[in-house]
């Protein structure tokens, strides 16, 4: 048995605003939950597996749950029209059947559990992890959302501790902020290659989900059509993060890339290391970059001659 969240967004469709709690109250009411084609992880869900909803902006809380009685499945015209409901955006090619649906009385805040939550690694900028319509969970995270069961002396709910710091210079004010500068800053980035953002209609590409795993970013490669893997080196072993590029290069290789498509990683630290260095020297697929910070002040006042 696997866990997942299911992200729930407002959606427009023409003139109409269709909000989150609107879209669980008929897709429950339909024992039925729509997918695309290339939602991440739609092909790894089975019959058994526990599902909990979270419900986007206003909300921005875990609000539902459920069980899956089906695995994903592809939707005859007939089934289509059925589940549609009259609207384009009730329309899906692939779904999956749901039983034991509930809708909780009490929704609990992503900010009152995110202590808690081990999925989430940027505490700072966590709304990213709620793209993507589809993520699995570790059993502990789900038991946190569906049960508030906090480990022994972790904080109360409600209670979100402080960042602190990273010794000596902060690092880019932690790497949170290099993933969140990346993420606005994307058209001027020199990769060495010319890369957008992996989009599919629920996800901009940005801490993709790879069954229980997050990628920074996933990319596609408009010159060459390789999917591509970006992951920045966060405070962590070489060995570590080499290991973790590979690994979601095997997943996405498994789980989005089409058939003959190859599928590259990039590193992105602060400095390569020897063990960085030996770790990815003879692994073709796997280059990595450095950054810099520029910091510099400059007085408005034209100086005085």
């Amino acid at each position: 048995m696997s866990y997942w969240m299911f992200s729930v967004t407002s959606h427009k469709d023409g003139n109409m605003t269709i909000g989150p709690e609107v879209i669980v109250k008929q897709r429950f009411a339909d024992y039925f939950w729509g997918l695309g084609e290339k939602t991440p992880n739609r092909r790894a869900l089975q019959a058994g597996d526990k599902v909990v909803f979270y419900m986007g902006t206003p909300y921005k809380a875990f609000a539902a749950s459920a069980v899956l009685a089906s695995a994903s499945f592809k939707q005859s015209a007939a089934q289509q029209d059925e589940m549609s409901h009259g609207t384009n955006f009730f329309r899906a090619l692939y779904g999956v059947r749901l039983e034991q649906t509930t809708i909780w009385k009490q929704p609990r805040r992503v900010e009152d559990l995110l202590s808690a939550l081990n999925f989430i690694e940027n505490k700072e900028y966590w709304g990213s992890y709620f793209q993507g319509g589809v993520r699995e969970l570790r059993e502990r995270d789900f038991k946190v959302i569906t049960e508030s069961a906090f480990p022994a002396g972790s904080v109360s709910p409600g209670v979100v501790p402080s960042l602190h710091l990273p010794a000596p210079d902060a690092q880019f004010a932690l790497e949170s902020h290099l993933e969140e500068f990346m993420d606005k800053n994307w058209n001027h980035i020199d990769f060495n290659r010319k890369l957008k953002r992996y989009t599919t209609s629920e996800q901009c590409g940005r801490q993709f989900p790879a069954g229980q795993w997050s990628i920074d970013f996933l990319c596609l490669d408009e010159v060459t059509n390789d999917l591509v893997v970006v992951e920045l080196k966060r405070g962590q072993t070489s060995d570590t993060t080499v290991g973790q590029v590979l690994r979601y290069i095997s997943w996405i290789e498994e789980n989005v890339a089409e058939k003959d498509q190859r599928v590259k990683g990039i590193i992105i630290a602060r400095e390569i290391d020897e063990a960085l260095h030996y770790a990815v020297k003879n692994l073709t697929q796997i280059d990595v970059l450095t950054y810099r910070v520029n910091f510099a002040l400059h007085s408005p006042k034209q100086k005085e001659g």
